[in-house]
């Protein structure tokens, strides 16, 4: 086989990457042993990025993501980080195999590995817009204030062992037992202001949302799309009363957060958030970037996804 032979094959293939610590990975590794078809296995979500780097040279450019959310935001970050020229040619697939999988849902991606394997071995691509948050890019959703609290708790569950069992055990369950267990027991909320405010809102939450739903339960923008070239805000205004904040929970898993009079809404391209003191973005389910000052863009047809 010549050299140039050699490329274009491993051109035409695609770069399974499995995600060690998914929820089913041991059955993906089974399944694809099966079928003997190789795989990279990661202890890291997914590939760094100099091993992205050493694969694109290798010539890659379909990439399977086994994993969840958390791992697809990582892998598209670095992916950002590649030459215009060759991000344009990358096609990224999905085996959905997290606690929540929203994109995959949302890009009505089969939920069974093998399903959602042959898809992603054959399907056809489409354009999806990323958020851009300061330097980072969100895929599905994200925001400040409440999203942060919750994931950050469920963070510092995983380090016990546990906690960590627990949390494997639950499933996407989780972030509504802990989004309630905030609702009843308090939050601490965000303080921000945008544009011309000359103080600060103070806010249960706000969210940016690329799609209509965050942590699979929540329905919070029923009319959000990843193509449109916007994104979504939600602010819900802070409120002590328990019977309000239970309705938020309800009516946020109803996708009726609109009738709610503590909550505005608003669909943008760019908006710059400045919060009274540094905290972290909560953006597809990881937390990133602790800052007072964000901007927050859309960007258009960013990658390709597999669907």
């Amino acid at each position: 086989i010549n050299k140039d032979s050699f490329v274009f094959k491993i051109m035409k293939e695609p770069l399974i990457i499995i995600n060690n610590n998914s929820n089913n990975s041991k059955s993906l590794i089974a399944h694809l042993g099966s079928l003997k078809i190789p795989y990279y296995l990661s202890n890291h979500y997914t590939l760094t990025a100099k091993e992205l780097n050493e694969r694109v040279l290798q010539g890659y450019r379909t990439f399977i993501i086994c994993g969840g959310d958390g791992a697809l935001h990582r892998f598209i970050n670095e992916v950002m980080k590649l030459p215009i020229i060759i991000r344009k040619e990358i096609s990224i697939g999905i085996v959905p195999s997290g606690r929540a999988n929203d994109l995959a849902r949302y890009m009505g991606i089969p939920l069974e590995f093998n399903r959602a394997l042959e898809l992603a071995m054959k399907g056809k691509t489409k354009n999806i817009d990323l958020i851009k948050v300061n330097k980072n890019y969100v895929v599905t959703g994200g925001g400040l204030g409440l999203p942060t609290e919750t994931i950050q708790e469920i963070d510092s569950l995983s380090k016990r062992i546990i906690g960590n069992l627990l949390k494997k055990r639950l499933g996407e369950f989780i972030y509504f037992l802990y989004t309630l267990k905030k609702f009843i027991f308090g939050y601490r909320g965000v303080e921000i202001k945008y544009d011309k405010m000359q103080s600060y809102e103070e806010l249960m939450a706000i969210y940016f949302l690329n799609q209509p739903f965050i942590g699979k339960r929540f329905n919070l923008a029923p009319g959000a799309k990843n193509n449109d070239g916007y994104f979504e805000i939600k602010r819900i205004k802070k409120t002590n009363n328990i019977f309000t904040n239970l309705r938020v929970l309800s009516l946020g898993i109803k996708g009726r957060l609109s009738e709610l009079p503590i909550v505005v809404e608003d669909k943008t391209k760019k908006i710059v958030i400045r919060t009274n003191k540094e905290i972290y973005f909560m953006g597809d389910g990881e937390l990133f970037d602790q800052n007072n000052n964000f901007e927050i863009s859309i960007v258009p047809k960013a990658i390709k996804v597999i669907c």
